[in-house]
């Protein structure tokens, strides 16, 4: 049963003690830094899931983790330590049960203690397929028996291997059990508490009982804003997460505002339903593959601040290899149609390996399809779908962009109802800089498989899974990645950087976190 507001409140309005995880900041002069202060965030609109067990959603995760902190964190954006843990788990030799010790003397804002039966109770709720919301499709069905021996211990057992286990539990928040039924309460352990949460204002104030070092502001405000660069700019906020291209651009422009980047994962992809007719064949969907413009999405949407789409691996992806060029590196711009006046360098498309995919499917030219851009929190999508079809409808195919929200996406996924996708998963929040997300079409088990089906990827990627060795982990990605290109099965046209915008109030933000889609704001400085 959902709390009501006044309990939710009440769970987080003690003297709570918490782990550290105020975050890691860029090295710069500290004479015009002070402590205290109120950090106001601007966010296109204020999520209406705030609980982090049912969403897994950026701008909520923004929201959540300085209030409700995870066993483990990123000591940068590789290396994950302990936070509620007290070190790291213990895996039996066959991989099949997982022991963790929690640290002592941690407690929930209200007061309560911080003990297994919080862990227990949370990794029950995201791993069953009826409550996991968000985190089904990385945890559903994966975990076994979850137990608390005692209140420091978990026990989680499992029906096979999963190494990859551990990055999960450095991007899951453990809140208070009583929170689980309610997706708008937000109690834990962290630094800030929940004081307010409204349609047009979420509040954090500094939990003065924290145990961990004291975080100098006092309070975080996260607004909706009309637009995020002009109040930047009027110094009504002091940070904008995901600025779109062209905020970007204009950012670039203001005065007292600065952007800061950093790679993304891969994803910004493209999935042909395999299901469906001519998509079933690898020849129509490679001579895709080989037709998507990425050269005038880089430009003409990104300005630059993209890489050209490879395989499914992005650069801030485990696994990635930047020299592995399958696609348009390397082709002589005089090989492809004449590019846009926008489009200055680089190959667009490649007309004669799209003649010759065509000619490996026996389908003819002229394959008409309905492009599905799942439109939300990327506007700039509408801009990469119309170029994607003006690209492809110069190499044989004929395409019609039909734009759908992401729960009518939801919906028609789970039937199989589209011809082709364009979809911006942002789902590294959950499954940090794994491939986890960007390769789940591939894989024949996988809620989000499009059709596919090759023994060699599902077993590549269940060593992956099953690893705790990070870089035998990233071998096995690479490998399965290299095979799901060459069979166009995931197709991203570029990997977009992940921008985020602030102005002259604020210290610089570390970006290593936000290739894991983490933005960790709780130990930022303001500026006089």
């Amino acid at each position: 049963m959902p709390l009501s507001r006044r309990r939710v409140l009440a769970l987080g309005a003690g003297t709570g003690l918490a782990a550290v995880s105020t975050g890691l900041l860029v090295s710069c002069n500290s004479h015009d830094l002070r402590r205290g202060g109120t950090l106001a965030v601007g966010l296109p609109r204020l999520p209406d899931v705030l609980n982090p067990v049912y969403t897994t959603a950026e701008p909520a995760r923004w929201i959540a983790d300085p209030v409700v902190e995870a066993l483990y964190g990123y000591r940068d954006d590789t290396t994950i330590g302990p936070v509620l843990a007290a070190a790291d788990p213990i895996i039996a030799p066959d991989g099949l049960s997982w022991t963790i010790r929690l640290k002592p003397d941690t407690r929930f804002h209200g007061g309560d203690p911080f003990t297994a039966d919080h862990v227990a109770a949370c990794l029950r709720h995201v791993s069953d397929p009826a409550t996991a919301g968000d985190w089904a499709p990385y945890l559903a069905g994966r975990l076994g028996a979850i137990t608390a021996p005692d209140p420091r211990t978990v026990r989680i057992e499992l029906p096979r291997p999963f190494g990859v286990l551990r990055v999960f539990l450095a991007n899951l928040p453990i809140p208070h059990l009583a929170t689980l039924g309610d997706p708008r309460a937000l109690v834990g352990t962290g630094p800030f508490r929940l004081v307010e949460a409204s349609g047009q204002l979420v509040r954090l104030r500094r939990d003065e009982g924290y145990r961990g070092k004291a975080v100098p502001l006092d309070a975080m405000e996260f607004r909706p804003v009309a637009d995020g660069v002009a109040d930047l700019s009027r110094h009504r906020i002091a940070v904008y997460p995901r600025p779109t291209p062209d905020q970007v651009r204009r950012l670039h422009k203001a005065r007292d505002t600065h952007v800061q980047d950093a790679n993304g994962p891969a994803d910004l992809v493209v999935l042909p339903n395999l299901r469906r007719p001519p998509f079933d064949n690898v020849g129509v969907r490679r001579a895709l593959a080989f037709g998507t413009d990425r050269t005038r999405v880089a430009q003409d949407v990104y300005k630059g601040a993209a890489v050209i789409g490879q395989g499914p691996l992005g650069p801030g992806n485990e696994g990635w290899d930047a020299e592995y060029t399958p696609y348009g590196r390397g082709v002589s711009p005089t090989a492809s149609p004449k590019p846009s006046a926008s489009a200055t360098a680089g190959p667009t498309v490649e007309p004669e390996r799209v003649k010759a995919a065509f000619g490996e499917s026996t389908v003819p030219p002229g394959v008409h399809f309905t492009l599905a851009v799942v439109t939300g929190e990327a506007p700039e999508l509408g801009d990469v779908a119309r170029i994607l079809a003006e690209g492809w409808n110069r190499i044989g195919f004929t395409v019609t962009v039909e734009h759908i929200d992401a729960g009518a996406w939801a919906a028609r996924r789970r039937i199989g109802d589209f011809d082709v996708a364009l979809v911006d998963n942002r789902a590294s929040s959950a499954a940090g800089r794994t491939g986890f997300a960007v390769l789940s079409p591939a894989v024949s088990t996988s809620t989000d498989n499009t059709g596919y089906l090759n023994t060699e990827v599902d077993r590549l990627l269940d060593e992956a899974w099953a690893t705790a060795d990070n870089a035998r982990r990233a071998k096995l990605t690479r490998l399965a990645a290299e095979i799901v290109a060459r069979d166009a099965v995931v197709i991203p046209p570029v990997y977009p950087k992940i921008a985020l915008g602030r102005n002259d109030k604020v210290e610089s933000i570390d970006t290593r976190l936000l290739a894991s889609g983490r933005l960790d704001l709780a130990g930022l400085h303001l500026r006089d």
